[in-house]
């Protein structure tokens, strides 16, 4: 499925949020994702759309950005392979926070709202063991968000 005859289950044992994860579940949940390549530039998703999977990357780099004025991208992070996105939308029915770009060519292994929460229904120990690890990340996010905000306040008292 993917290059170098990599499987989805030897692959997503790297992925910190499956990496709890038996070898069962980590071959049922690799059957709930399909691929997408992407080249140099291509657009992912854009922010402001109405987001249904969460992406994990396969190969390649994704940058993560949001519009902060007419036509200008501000840069956020370069995510790299073994990294994903798009969680809160697997999460929550609202639009996309960011826009996410191919920053290299990219294979992007996706799955959708609707085969994630399956997937968690269905097999509650190894989707408790997501949800914790989705959590754990979703803080540690937050936490360093809230420190970059910090010290942009910080700066523009000496301004």
């Amino acid at each position: 499925m993917t290059e170098k005859n990599e499987s989805i289950e030897d692959f997503f044992k790297t992925v910190d949020i499956f990496s709890d994860l038996d070898d069962r579940a980590l071959q049922e949940l690799g059957n709930l994702f399909f691929e997408n390549k992407f080249e140099v530039g291509e657009m992912i998703f854009e922010e402001g759309s109405i987001g249904d999977a969460m992406m994990v990357i396969f190969s390649g780099e994704v940058r993560v950005s949001q519009t902060v004025g007419p036509e200008t991208e501000e840069a956020l992070v370069v995510l790299k392979k073994g990294d994903f996105f798009g969680e809160m939308a697997v999460l929550e029915d609202l639009p996309r926070s960011a826009t996410t770009i191919a920053h290299k060519e990219s294979v992007i292994l996706e799955i959708s709202r609707d085969y994630f929460m399956k997937f968690i229904e269905t097999d509650n120990k190894s989707g408790i063991k997501i949800l914790i690890k989705l959590a754990k990340i979703v803080s540690a996010r937050l936490r360093e968000a809230d420190k970059k905000l910090q010290a942009f306040t910080d700066l523009t008292k000496w301004i």
